[in-house]
């Protein structure tokens, strides 16, 4: 849906941290980054300096700890110019909050910030640091201190909007399952036209729910959901599995390794360009070009060829009861000889009316189509 091309505004960083500006915790963002191999959030980190080698300037790295769905943030070990050792962090303002020993208005705070970017469609991402005294990359080192918020903007695709409005005209419900806060899932479905009715991944677990869908069971508030945030892989496995309890055709499209569970247990998997290699074996189909227009394509296709083989069936069955209850009564009734050369006329003729079904300008049926065979 996205570009997936992060910018940082420095603007609109904020600092928590006394004695720190915000070149310090750009710095700090862009240490607990990888420098090769970058994923879109290291390279909008990294990229806010002015050289990328002073993420490693002056320090020696110890042990880098790669970013993964659950714990949802990556670290630095790293010793200074002077043999101190040091951690910085960065990642979801959640796990990075959990880290540090906050007061609560200070999450409050913090909190605020958040909803504020993410009501104009910012994602936030939380830096942090810690001493090491113990000098060992396994000890848990001093206390964490929340340092700073970074703003991200991922730029919505410019075809999404369209390919999510032709995919609602089809009759295809499209759904948002994203680890990012709930705001910022909802500002990106009304820029989109998804909707706006999404929720938590703890209502998936019966927690967190609103008077007006306390009553409901998990499986139909999945089916009217426009969506969900902060969701880890169990979650986006889960939605598919109730959605095909429900008896739907469940399409699952990804790019990650966290999302190769879910994409194999969908009934289509769509590896998007550029996906992981996990993400490509575990799909029914793997885009080439970026962007999902290109589903909107296949779904179209798809229901031309089932609307030709309706028009073939149609009409092979007429054809069939014309000529064999037409040379039925001709032979019984009027004792009409057919010549071999007549039958074999007849044979190409009506072959010759088939082969037009597969030039018909045909049109694609505006809704699903469910055969009972």
């Amino acid at each position: 849906l996205t570009l997936n091309k992060l910018s940082v505004d420095k603007n609109l960083i904020e600092v928590f941290e006394k004695g720190v500006d915000k070149e310090h915790v750009m710095l700090l963002a862009a240490r607990a980054s990888r420098i090769e191999n970058q994923d879109a959030i290291d390279a909008a980190t990294v990229g806010t300096l002015a050289d990328p080698k002073e993420a490693r300037a002056g320090v020696r790295e110890v042990h880098f700890l790669p970013f993964n769905p659950v714990d949802k943030r990556t670290a630095l070990t790293y010793i200074d110019s002077n043999g101190n050792w040091h951690r910085a962090s960065k990642g979801a303002p959640e796990q990075i909050m959990n880290l540090c020993n906050l007061r609560e208005d200070a999450k409050r705070n913090i909190h605020a910030i958040i909803d504020k970017f993410a009501e104009r469609g910012l994602r936030s991402l939380a830096v942090s640091r810690q001493e090491v005294p113990e000098k060992t990359k396994e000890s848990a080192g001093g206390p964490w201190q929340f340092v700073g918020l970074l703003s991200l903007f991922d730029p919505p695709r410019h075809d999404s909007a369209e390919t999510i409005r032709r995919a609602l005209h089809l009759g295809v419900n499209v759904k948002m399952i994203t680890g990012d806060q709930l705001a910022i899932a909802k500002e990106t479905g009304r820029r989109l036209g998804m909707g706006t009715n999404m929720y938590p991944s703890a209502t998936l677990l019966g927690q967190d729910k609103d008077a007006s869908i306390a009553a409901l069971p998990v499986e139909e508030l999945i089916e009217k959901a426009d969506g969900f945030a902060g969701v880890f892989p169990e979650h986006k496995y889960e939605i598919v599995k109730k959605l095909q309890e429900r008896k739907h055709i469940c399409g699952m499209t990804g790019d990650g390794v966290n999302d190769a569970p879910a994409l194999k247990k969908a009934d289509i998997g769509i590896a998007v360009a550029d996906a992981t290699d996990a993400a490509r074996g575990a799909s029914d189909i793997v885009l080439t070009e970026p962007g999902l227009s290109v589903i909107i394509s296949a779904v179209l296709t798809s229901r031309a060829i089932f609307q030709r083989m309706k028009n073939y069936t149609i009409y092979a069955v007429s054809i069939t009861i014309r000529i064999v209850f037409g040379f039925m009564f001709i032979a019984l009734i009027w004792k009409f000889d057919f010549s071999p050369f007549m039958v074999l006329i007849i044979a190409i003729l009506n072959d010759g009316t088939i082969m037009t079904i597969s030039k018909d300008r045909v049109k694609p049926s505006p809704l699903p189509d469910s055969w009972k065979l």
